[in-house]
């Protein structure tokens, strides 16, 4: 009964790695907008909606662990954004991530990092877009990306992840230069040695 939880910032490449990852572990994806357009498509994309994504997760989550015996997955890999600067989202990684390990299941924290350039050149790929309909006015979700990139600080600093979340397992890739393929192949491994090296 495992969260793995894929973090980084907006266009890194979170969606797209899960997809591959879901093909390697057992385990399905939760990307980030599917509990967010839901709420938008009625309310926009306002506190409120932001709100009732979070706590529809947090629902989710609490069923999950509760009834492993039904579960047709053995766990959720959830993509999202975390602004480190803000209480409030290291409030919601504790909450998720309590759920896992007070159940006795285990979490994987992984952060995803690449250069703005990069990111920007990902923000207009069809899969994203095809996938989320709030990033296909492009000059709005350019505009979006680099107000975030000013406003938040996406990644976190050293030592941050493991104060937050002491009992998960941390990984941080620099995806920059590989394939999704590559990546998902990195993290599973990483998933798969610290499984193998359970008492």
């Amino acid at each position: 009964m495992d969260l793995v939880l894929i973090t980084g910032p907006q266009a890194v490449g979170k969606m797209t790695v899960g997809r591959e990852l879901e093909q390697l572990i057992d385990a399905r994806l939760l990307f980030n907008h599917q509990t967010i357009d839901l709420f938008a498509h009625f309310l926009g994309y306002t506190k409120e909606a932001f709100r009732l994504s979070d706590e529809t997760r947090k629902n989710l989550f609490c069923a999950f662990v509760r009834n492993p015996e039904t579960n047709v997955t053995g766990g959720i890999i959830l993509t999202v954004v975390v602004a480190f600067n803000q209480e409030g989202d290291h409030q919601f990684l504790k909450d998720v991530s309590d759920e896992f390990t007070h159940a006795g299941g285990s979490v994987f924290f992984i952060e995803l990092e690449a250069a703005l350039e990069t990111r920007l050149s990902r923000n207009s790929m069809e899969d994203r877009l095809e996938a989320k309909p709030s990033k296909r006015n492009l000059e709005f979700s350019r505009n979006e990306l680099l107000r975030s990139h000013e406003k938040h600080r996406l990644n976190s600093l050293p030592g941050e992840v493991e104060k937050t979340l002491p009992d998960a397992h941390y990984f941080r890739l620099d995806n920059s230069g590989i394939t999704a393929c590559e990546a998902a192949s990195a993290i599973e491994q990483f998933i798969r040695t610290h499984k193998n090296s359970r008492p």
